[in-house]
């Protein structure tokens, strides 16, 4: 598990890459860092392309931080996101939490 911020030059506050799995057996270790990096209300854009693999704790964490983000005031974005996330969403029933907020699929 990783969460760091991109070493190329000019990459916004709050934009973190994301790698690793992104399970159940991460999930207190996820849930702290999200918490810190979205400290204080912070927009908070995610690069998903190097994570996984995912399971609907993982999904359970993103939809965790859009909804703190929002009762915050502040916003999530989810760049690069993995097929197998989003159909991981769709076959729990919840696609549609993510979709305003998902901002690109990984290739």
């Amino acid at each position: 598990m990783d969460v760091s911020i991109p070493a190329t030059g000019g990459s916004p506050a709050g934009w973190l890459v994301v790698s690793g799995p992104v399970t159940l057996a991460e999930a207190p270790q996820w849930r702290e860092s999200l918490l810190a990096a979205s400290a204080g209300g912070r927009d908070l854009r995610l690069d998903l392309d190097a994570a996984g693999p995912w399971d609907l704790a993982g999904l359970q964490l993103l939809i965790a931080a859009l909804a703190t983000a929002r009762r915050e005031g502040s916003v999530v974005r989810f760049a690069r996101v993995p097929r197998v996330l989003m159909a991981i969403a769709e076959r729990a029933g919840v696609v549609e939490l993510l979709a305003g907020s998902v901002e690109s699929l990984a290739d």
